[in-house]
């Protein structure tokens, strides 16, 4: 019986993911989504809760953003020793995640369209996981007092998502060309330059 429960929200929150990706957040409904996972929409509400609550459930477990664990791995293989190192290698292996994320490329376009309760459900899920790598970093060195390292992380991520999802409109940027694994590691080398630049640690 567990089993069954278990395999029931799975295709649930695929569900979840495959109409977002496909039409957005206008389409999403209880009914709509029920449809897509072949259930009836009462267990929905009996696993879930209702739709704010499968939202924040898809966030976490949907497989839709990564999480600072999954993206930190094993920190013994990790060949970095200042923050400035540990951030560049959050940020590049955040980048390598997204692009290999149609979906979750879907929705965070959807999201600068749609500004709505299902979106700022999932965003607060997303915006959790940011605190928890910043806490991560600052437990590899303090931030530097003439630094404000959440800041710089935002404006850094901005860059990498934008990038990230232009390519499904244009895949030149600033004479980069961004269909070529050249174009990328370009991206990459100027993320780690900044990064190396800007976080001196004396």
């Amino acid at each position: 019986m567990a089993r069954n429960k278990e395999e029931t929200k799975a295709r649930i929150l695929a569900a979840v993911g495959k109409l977002l990706a496909e039409s957005g957040f206008k389409q999403l409904g209880v009914n709509a989504i029920a449809r897509e996972a072949g259930v009836d929409k009462v267990l929905i509400y009996r696993y879930f809760d209702g739709l704010p609550s499968l939202l924040q459930c898809f966030g976490k477990e949907g497989g839709y953003w990564i999480s600072p664990r999954e993206l930190i791995g094993d920190e013994s293989t990790v060949d970095a020793e200042t923050l400035a190192d540990w951030m560049t290698y959050l940020l590049l292996g955040f980048l390598h995640d997204l692009k290999r994320r149609p979906i979750t490329q879907e929705i965070l376009r959807w999201e600068l369209l749609e500004g709505n309760e299902l979106t700022r459900e999932l965003a607060n899920v997303r915006d959790q996981l940011a605190l928890d790598s910043l806490k991560f970093l600052e437990q590899k060195g303090s931030f530097p007092l003439d630094k404000d390292i959440p800041a710089i992380s935002a404006v850094l991520v901005a860059g990498v998502v934008y990038l990230t999802l232009r390519t499904k409109v244009s895949n030149m940027f600033m004479g980069i060309d961004f269909d070529s694994s050249t174009g990328w590691r370009r991206i990459e080398a100027a993320l780690e330059s900044i990064i190396q630049s800007t976080i001196e640690e004396n």
